[in-house]
């Protein structure tokens, strides 16, 4: 698989997770090995499990002030910005349809 296809696979499945509030809360404080209240790049790429955070992608993007961490907040807004292409404030189709293709059958949570 390469890196995009990962990349979109991954961010199904963060769609998924920001539908189910509590449940992202829990990962993102597991992947929080520091505690501090926000991933670095190390653990955001130890959370994902792949290079899905390198330069000029996912982490560097989302982090909007660029301070090097990535807040709970600022990874929800970075998700969500990516599928709401048009920047309405609003996943609407075809927007939707692109989050179930990114998920597939069974999607991101059956690996």
């Amino acid at each position: 698989m390469t890196i995009e296809l990962k990349k979109i696979a991954g961010m199904g499945a963060v769609i998924a997770a920001l539908a189910a509030g509590p449940a992202m809360a829990q990962v993102f404080d597991d992947w929080d090995t520091n505690a501090d209240r926000a991933w670095d790049q190390n653990e955001f790429n130890q959370g994902w499990g792949s290079s899905f955070g390198e330069e000029g992608s996912a982490f560097s993007r989302w982090d909007e002030d660029q301070d090097g961490a990535l807040t709970e907040d600022e990874y929800n807004a970075g998700v969500f910005n990516t599928y709401d292409r048009d920047g309405s404030g609003m996943i609407e189709e075809p927007e939707f349809g692109d989050v179930g293709d990114d998920m597939g059958d069974g999607g991101f949570w059956d690996v």
